[in-house]
């Protein structure tokens, strides 16, 4: 995560998101750079999901760490207050279910931010593949996707009340979208 990805959620939480002593937050693909570190979450519980943990005993200090597939969360309808998700979605082949997983265990009226990489034409496009692929497509063998704007505000928030924020955190060389919305 980059350093004004992680300015762009906190600025959205920020704005967004009002902590209380009994608020609930879900990192979904969390790892080292957490977003749980948002100082809006100081009093929240504070929840890491990821398929493993590169450095649990670093992460466990500032968070509940679980162990788990984001296509089926172990977690009741309607546990958590904000739901978030940086750089993993690109990475999730079934990337819709993890979607309609958000949706169920944020609350009414919680707060879903996500970040993620989006296409544009750009400058350096050979052949119709674009620089993100050579750099990242090849050397992680999972990286499967690249959205459209309309992609995130019409699928990521479907059934949502509202899309409240659409920031394009980098044009080039890997265009970048952080958006949010209000269950």
């Amino acid at each position: 995560m980059s350093p004004k990805v992680f300015a762009a959620f906190c600025d959205i939480v920020g704005k967004r998101f009002h902590s209380c002593g009994r608020c609930s937050v879900l990192e979904i693909g969390s790892g080292a750079w957490t977003l749980l570190a948002i100082p809006s979450f100081a009093h929240a519980r504070r929840v890491a999901l990821n398929l493993r943990f590169n450095d649990p005993a670093a992460l466990s200090k500032q968070a509940e760490l679980v162990v788990g597939n984001s296509n089926a969360l172990g977690f009741p309808d309607e546990s958590f207050d904000c739901v978030m998700s940086c750089s993993a979605l690109e990475h999730d082949p079934y990337f819709w279910r993890t979607i309609a997983e958000t949706r169920r265990v944020l609350k009414k009226g919680g707060l879903f931010v996500v970040g993620v990489p989006i296409y544009r034409t750009l400058p350096t496009d050979y052949r119709r593949t674009t620089l993100t692929y050579a750099r990242h497509g090849l050397a992680y063998n999972a990286d499967f996707y690249r959205f459209s704007e309309q992609a995130v505000r019409e699928i990521f928030f479907e059934g949502y009340a509202s899309v409240t924020d659409e920031v394009l955190v980098r044009r080039y060389p890997n265009p970048y979208l952080v958006a949010a919305g209000r269950k």
